[in-house]
């Protein structure tokens, strides 16, 4: 009998027939296994960035004096629903020069993304000079911002006590300080966060249980803030004038110089106080009066100077700002007897024919700035 070597015809049709679909198979597998890592990839960075941006979110208002929803967003359109859910959350700040500073993030659900924009002023009409600035988000599924009043929040370690909704105006319409939260709700194709913002001076948790309640009377003393609240101080007028040339020193104060590139020669600085008007603090007043007090050679570099608003009323308020808390009142200007009253909002900053007791005149080489100095 002759061997024979290899495989028939018949035989290899057959082993083809079993192989081609379990190869099929398998590659159909491989290529599941590829689509479900590349889905697995997107899920994660999705999840990476809307937590990312809920975290940039906590740090920024952190860094705000107050958080708002306006009724009209940065581009003018009409920013929320019936319901009170926004699609624009705002924040608002001051820097150490007491500079306003505003910046938005807008929803566009048409290209389902969130920009990133800085205004510098904001008034009646809406925001000033409103342009993209910083980092945006995309592939946002829906995004909501909702302030709710602390009233409205059931905290149960209050007990039966009601919390109490406290508001701090900062001179701008729709812009306001306070114990308010701020709930931003955001999803994309990865996940749904739900968080709570609250601005600097307004902690969430224990602080805002402290900040609302008011529990019985103890024995442990308690030190009396400086600014006695609803009681009146007085304001000083700070002149500084400068001399064409140094003639030895006023006042004690010689502040000779190089020249002067306003007037072309040397100059000497005289600064002087002078008692010009009363401030009534408000009954809620939170700032000391001693971290506002300018003193005649400058040595408090929290103090600022005091900026005229006028409520709808016409009554004259003084913007008292303390920059270590980043913490702004409006005081009442008025007669030492009279009592605080609260200004009618919305104020505005004094301007044209307003009257403003702290704008001063300024003549060649004299500069006027008006401090609290009731210290």
């Amino acid at each position: 009998m002759r061997s024979q070597a290899g495989f028939t015809l018949l035989e290899t049709v057959l082993a083809l027939a079993i192989a081609l679909p379990l190869g099929l198979a398998l590659l159909g597998l491989f290529g599941a296994g590829i689509r479900g890592a590349n889905a697995a990839t997107t899920l994660g960075a999705q999840r990476h960035a809307l937590a990312t941006f809920v975290e940039r979110l906590d740090a920024e208002a952190h860094g705000a004096a107050a958080i708002f929803t306006p009724a009209n967003d940065v581009l003018g359109q009409t920013a929320c629903d019936p319901n009170g859910i926004c699609r624009e959350l705002d924040f608002f700040t001051r820097d150490a020069q007491g500079t306003a500073r505003f910046w938005a993030y807008r929803y566009d659900p048409s290209s389902r993304s969130l920009t990133r924009y800085a205004y510098d002023d904001l008034n009646t009409g809406g925001p000033v000079n409103a342009r993209p600035s910083g980092i945006g988000v995309s592939n946002v599924a829906s995004f909501g911002v909702q302030r709710i009043p602390i009233s409205l929040v059931t905290i149960p370690a209050l007990g039966s006590y009601a919390p109490q909704d406290v508001v701090v105006p900062f001179g701008y319409p729709g812009v306001a300080g306070g114990n308010a939260l701020v709930v931003v709700d955001v999803s994309n194709g990865a996940s749904h966060l739900r968080h709570e913002l609250a601005p600097r001076l307004t902690a969430t948790g224990f602080s805002v249980v402290v900040g609302t309640y008011a529990p019985p009377a103890v024995a442990t003393p308690v030190a009396t803030p400086a600014s006695t609240p609803g009681q009146s101080r007085f304001y000083a007028l700070l002149t500084a004038t400068r001399l064409g040339t140094c003639i030895g020193g006023l006042n004690g104060e010689p502040g000779c110089t190089q020249n002067d590139p306003n007037l072309g020669l040397p100059f000497q600085r005289e600064v002087d106080l002078e008692i010009a008007g009363t401030l009534v603090a408000p009954l809620d007043s939170q700032i000391r009066l001693a971290d506002v007090c300018q003193t005649q050679t400058g040595s408090n570099p929290n103090a600022q100077a005091l900026v005229a608003m006028i409520d709808i009323t016409g009554r004259v308020y003084a913007q008292v700002t303390d920059i270590a808390l980043g913490s702004s009142e409006l005081w009442l200007v008025a007669d030492p007897s009279s009592a605080y009253v609260a200004p009618a909002l919305p104020v505005h900053a004094a301007g044209g024919a307003d009257p403003n007791p702290f704008a001063g005149s300024n003549p060649r080489g004299r500069f006027s700035t008006e401090f609290v100095v009731a210290c």
